[in-house]
């Protein structure tokens, strides 16, 4: 029964789908060493059905000859060569290509080896129709075959794309560059208080400043190991505070005092984030502190994953799952039951699947399979979610990749892999967790960062640095236009400190301050600047990156200081020149030395309250009511005195002068004159002179009530300080009249002597 037809042409089964299976059918297989696929053995039938059933990037390289056949996902690998790439010999390949995998391919054919895997290797494919260089992990596993001379049939070969992985460890990397160069400019140090194993992550310069060994900070001590350090006048303070922090969460800043090991205090400012737990309790907290001693001693002085798969030979780490709906089959090998943590005996049900889910993903997870096993959907799952490890109850992230395959609107065929992918995720979180502490470094130091691509010419600035130049943000920078902000006096070094830096025989650090003039506004500011730059292997600098901060606050500083000290020499130098002055004409022999030591003292305290009143208006000057006021007080008090002339501002040498004559005259009004008895009183009038040229003041002191006045036979010193001394010292003149009725003294002086 049966004879003479012809034999069964075997068929690829139904689920085989795709551009790359109707090639499959229509190659003309007798062409090559493996002969028509009727001819071909089972083992290659089912290795050719499971690649081109998979949206997996796979290959079989086939047979001695080694002949190529390839999914639609190993397509884009190929490059240009797809699709005369199917059904080609190894020894047809490029002669570069051949070397490179020849060896490999054999010892798997042999049976000498068990397979191979390489790790992020560069290939080229094409995305939307241009080549862009990829990066994956392929691995090469052996086929059996028992009508194979070895029982090893061909090599299968799986390519898994982790060009996303290799990109985020790149941007880690210069995440973390950039965010150490931050620290280092602005002299930040970071930490991380893990709350639940009470350890502290310190870098070196937060251990620096709390007198800790850099190398255990970094790899964690005990909270009470940096407590010694903090000033014991601060110490419960911080602790208190820390420990509000941790118990409520959100953000805290404080400043305090450490004590360094040779007993120097530093001021630090610190700046964090507390976090709590899903249930509310602490969990950990991060931040930044700053070495502030210079800024407070200026305030003194002046008053900042590794994916693993493999879909056929577990080489890459992935699970694979196999489920046929309408036949209530389901298959997860030995990798995607060990990702579940699920026990040998253990099926692989619908319900044990859902209760390794977390709560929080299990509608989501649903939505997706249903979107995907959906006869007008995409047919395809690609998603990441939460599970608890079935054999330990440990969290983990998946990942998961499927196909569906329908037959009209009925799902056959539900095929895939899943991945372990927790390590990658916590890669990302710890780069959030980094950027965080890099935006609180910089928001606590207010920091300017920039990176400049040597290849590509583009700079890029961040947003501070824009203002830092006065130049609106969002425009592109240029080094000839940052040149072009720097100050004229200070362009030369900056040109220098670059070019030392990148000079691959010096590579200098570049680390200067200079002026920048700002583009729209105008204004001149200091600034302190740290960079790096980045060599190739071939010596040529490739990138140069760096910060920037603000220091025109502390340069300005500095200059005040510096006047302060020279305005404070020169006031004293006349001070003491006045007092020599004083003490001649008080000690001169002409009066008994009880009354001169009264003398003198009363007329240092006139100098002294002047000094008090100009002090207080950092020496810039003095309103005349306020000397006359003070005065006053000091004789007498207001209600013996009539006060009366408009608000006029006087110069430290007229304020100082005209107070030391006021006191002159209130001493004597005291002793001989209106204040010696208890009705008399003093009038103080002022007014602007009307004559044209420099501004004047005239001044009338007059005393009613008091005993009859006679001249004075032999003038003392208080008169010949005021009529000649304050003549001389403010370019005016000055009379005492001593009228019966009580003394008048006229003063006419320069307001700005």
């Amino acid at each position: 029964m049966g004879e003479g037809k012809p034999p069964n042409t075997p068929v690829l089964t139904r689920i085989a789908g795709g551009e790359m299976a109707e090639r499959v059918r229509a190659f003309g297989w007798e062409r090559t060493p493996l002969g028509a696929r009727e001819t071909w053995s089972p083992a290659l039938r089912l290795a050719t059905d499971m690649i081109l059933a998979t949206n997996f990037p796979m290959a079989l390289r086939w047979g001695p000859e080694l002949v190529l056949i390839y999914n639609d996902a190993y397509a884009p690998a190929l490059d240009v060569h797809h699709p005369q790439a199917l059904g080609v010999l190894l020894k047809d390949t490029p002669p570069d290509f051949q070397t490179s995998i020849r060896s490999l391919h054999e010892d798997i054919l042999s049976g000498a080896s068990g397979g191979f895997a390489f790790e992020k290797l560069p290939l080229w494919v094409l995305r939307d129709g241009k080549p862009e260089k990829g990066y994956f992990t392929v691995s090469y596993s052996p086929v059996p075959d028992a009508t194979a001379a070895n029982g090893v049939g061909g090599v299968l070969v799986t390519a898994v794309e982790i060009s996303r992985s290799v990109k985020a460890e790149k941007t880690l990397r210069t995440t973390q560059e950039r965010y150490a160069l931050a620290r280092e400019v602005a002299g930040v140090g970071a930490w991380e208080w893990d709350i639940r194993a009470n350890k502290v992550y310190a870098d070196a310069r937060y251990a620096e400043l709390h007198n800790v060994s850099p190398e255990f900070a970094g790899a964690g001590l005990p909270a009470h190991s940096f407590t010694p350090a903090v000033h014991p006048d601060d110490r419960d303070r911080i602790r208190d505070i820390a420990l509000k922090a941790a118990y409520e969460g959100g953000d805290f800043s404080e400043e305090y005092r450490l004590v360094q090991a040779d007993g120097s205090v530093r001021w630090v400012f610190t700046r964090g984030r507390a976090y709590l737990d899903k249930d509310g309790q602490p969990s950990r907290n991060t931040g930044v502190i700053v070495d502030i001693t210079e800024r407070k001693r200026v305030e003194a002085e002046l008053a900042a994953a590794r994916l693993d798969l493999d879909l056929a030979a577990q080489a890459a780490g992935m699970g694979r799952w196999d489920h046929k709906p309408y036949l209530g089959q389901r298959f997860w090998d030995a990798r995607a039951r060990a990702i579940f943590g699920l026990t040998a005996d253990e099926a692989p049900t619908q319900e044990t699947f859902e209760q390794r889910l977390h709560p929080d993903d299990l509608e989501r997870v649903r939505a997706a399979v249903d979107a995907a096993t959906d006869p007008k959907g995409g047919g395809a799952i690609n998603l990441e979610y939460r599970i608890y490890r079935g054999d330990d109850g440990a969290l983990r992230w998946v990942e998961t990749f499927g196909k569906a395959f329908f037959e009209g609107d009925q799902v056959v065929r539900f095929v895939g892999v899943v991945s372990d992918v927790t390590e990658r995720r916590e890669a990302v979180e710890r780069l959030l967790r980094q950027e965080e502490t890099l935006r609180l470094a910089i928001d606590a130091a207010d920091v300017g960062t920039w990176d400049f691509n040597m290849d590509t010419n583009e700079l890029v600035w961040s947003e501070r640095c824009f203002a830092m130049f006065g130049v609106k943000p969002g425009e592109l920078p240029t080094v000839t236009s940052f040149l072009a902000r720097v100050h004229p006096s200070d362009e030369p070094k900056v040109r220098d400190a670059i070019r030392q830096a990148l000079d691959p025989a010096v590579r200098a650090d570049y680390s200067i301050e200079f002026r920048s003039v700002g583009r729209d506004d105008h204004v001149e500011r200091w600034l302190g600047v740290k960079g790096k730059v980045f060599f190739g292997p071939d010596d040529k600098p490739r990138r140069f990156v760096g910060a920037v901060v603000n220091i025109t606050d502390r340069k300005r500083a500095e200059l005040h200081l510096r006047l302060l000290v020279n305005e404070l020499n020169h006031r004293v130098k006349n001070s003491l020149a006045t007092i020599q002055a004083i003490a001649a004409q008080s000690f001169t022999g002409a009066r008994a030395l009880d009354q001169a030591q009264e003398a003198f003292s009363s007329r240092i305290v006139a100098l002294a309250e002047a000094h008090d009143l100009l002090t207080r208006e950092n020496w810039e000057g003095a309103e005349l009511h306020d000397v006359t006021a003070r005065v006053a007080e000091l004789h007498g008090g207001p209600a013996r005195f009539d006060l009366s002339g408009p608000a006029i501002r006087l110069s430290p040498k007229t304020a100082l002068s005209l107070s030391m004559a006021l006191h002159e005259l209130a001493t004597n009004a005291v002793k001989y004159g209106a204040l010696s008895t208890p009705d008399g009183r003093i009038r103080l009038a002022w007014d602007l002179c009307p004559d044209p040229g420099a501004e004047r003041l005239d001044l009338v002191w007059t005393e009613t009530g008091g005993p009859p006045v006679k001249p004075p036979t032999v003038r003392g010193f208080g008169s010949r300080l005021i009529e000649r001394g304050l003549a001389a010292e403010l370019s005016g003149s000055a009379t005492i009249d001593f009228q019966p009725e009580g003394v008048v003294c006229r003063i006419r002086a320069l307001l700005e002597a």
